[in-house]
């Protein structure tokens, strides 16, 4: 049988009679009886991916590979899904006849298999019976595989969780092996994501996750069932679901299917950074959330110790706000954190410079001497505006941010691009 990794989630080779098994990628051991089962028996031919990359649902981080332990090499199959597409592996064949148009890279013709266009029509948003019969495609359990007519593309793969079978968590777009990655591919991806892909990974609020693997083509994509340890359900899995496989499709097989404005919401597209300063910060937790999940369509909320709002914004230093509200009763925002972007280590020194020049001189401290790191803290009224190696925030005196020196950070902020 294939069983799933509780700590990263690869596919595992395990015996039915077993009570531990190890896994060959993390070294995490486990009782048989507690893990997933992928697959109720392990398919003919079965191997192992040689590289392995965590999904966003399981406690392993997506954005380090993890590489299969094992005495003898084993023919590579690169994926967050690999037990899918060696089900298909299995049960399918498809012979290719291409027929490459002219100035079309990546559109030829084949004898078999689910063209582009066709899967541009069908909503994913099922369960794996429906969703195997709308496309075509080989049922098996939680995974649903679909040939597809395509000269770079060999499938796509879906999986779903037992317990949410109305729609999958998670599908993988898997190259042809004779084929070389387009780097057009990723391109295309990353333009349309906000903040892009780094190093062929992206991520919304840690519960929406994309990857294309630079070194075998293989595109990817998974959203988390569940918010955080103590967050619950998320109520916006769904809507997330539909927008990567509109976003997804129209990137990699250049079909016109696009989200709308309003779905591209759930995957984070920013809204303007100076819109910030509209918030109230007495807003007391009761209404937090649902206050400002309206005002900011597609903000994810978040309870561990705090109640946490992330809003995404369009600010090129700063890829969102993360708003916490104290989790006591009458409890109001008494901490935002801005994580930095892309470019906001090589322009820090230059986005420093600027806030200088309109919120006075910051007082500076020496986090690292000997590697030159500084940290920088700038005071508004009774407020504060720290900026540090990797990120920024604000916090107050009190325990409350007073409004005037909310809405004097913001601006500023705002301004110094």
């Amino acid at each position: 049988m294939i069983l799933e990794c509780r700590h990263c989630g690869a596919p595992l080779d395990v015996k039915a009679d077993v009570s531990l098994t190890k896994c060959r990628y993390c070294g995490t051991t486990s009782e048989r009886r507690l893990l997933k089962t992928i697959s109720a028996e392990t398919p003919r031919n079965f191997q192992p991916p040689r590289q392995w990359i965590p999904p966003p649902h399981v406690p392993a981080p997506s954005h380090q590979p993890l590489t299969y332990h094992a005495a003898a090499p084993r023919t590579a199959v690169v994926g967050a899904f690999a037990a899918a597409i060696l089900m298909f592996v299995v049960g399918v064949s498809v012979f290719v006849n291409i027929r490459k148009p002219r100035g079309a890279p990546g559109a030829g013709v084949f004898t078999s298999g689910l063209a582009p266009k066709d899967l541009a029509a069908v909503r994913i948003d099922q369960n794996p019976q429906n969703l195997a019969k709308a496309l075509s495609g080989r049922v098996s359990d939680v995974m649903v595989t679909v040939p597809l007519a395509h000269d770079r593309f060999q499938l796509v793969s879906f999986l779903w969780d037992k317990d949410t079978p109305e729609h999958p968590y998670s599908f993988t777009f898997v190259p042809r092996s004779e084929t070389t990655p387009d780097p057009r591919v990723m391109q295309a991806v990353g333009s349309r994501l906000h903040g892009g892909l780094t190093d062929g990974h992206w991520n919304w609020a840690s519960v929406v996750s994309v990857f294309v693997d630079a070194k075998s083509g293989t595109v990817g994509a998974s959203v988390q069932r569940e918010i955080g340890p103590r967050g619950g359900p998320n109520p916006q899995a769904k809507a997330q679901l539909v927008a990567l496989w509109k976003l997804l499709v129209g990137a990699v097989f250049g079909v016109p299917i696009a989200p709308t404005a309003d779905e591209m919401r759930f995957l984070g597209a920013p809204h303007p950074f100076v819109s910030l300063g509209t918030i109230d910060p007495a807003i007391s937790v009761d209404v937090a959330a649902d206050t400002l999940t309206r005002k900011f369509p597609g903000a994810v909320t978040k309870t561990f110790i705090n109640l946490d709002v992330i809003v995404s914004v369009d600010h090129p230093l700063v890829r969102e706000a993360q708003l916490s509200f104290r989790n006591e009763k009458g409890g109001t925002m008494s901490h935002v954190h801005l994580p930095g972007a892309r470019d906001y280590k090589s322009r820090r020194d230059a986005f420093v410079a600027c806030l200088e020049g309109k919120l006075g001189k910051p007082e500076a401290s020496d986090r690292d001497y000997v590697n030159k790191k500084r940290d920088y803290r700038f005071t508004v009224g009774k407020g504060w505006l720290n900026v540090n190696e990797e990120s920024a925030s604000v916090s107050a005196h009190g325990q409350r941010i007073q409004a005037a020196d909310w809405t004097k950070i913001i601006n500023a902020v705002g301004a110094c691009r």
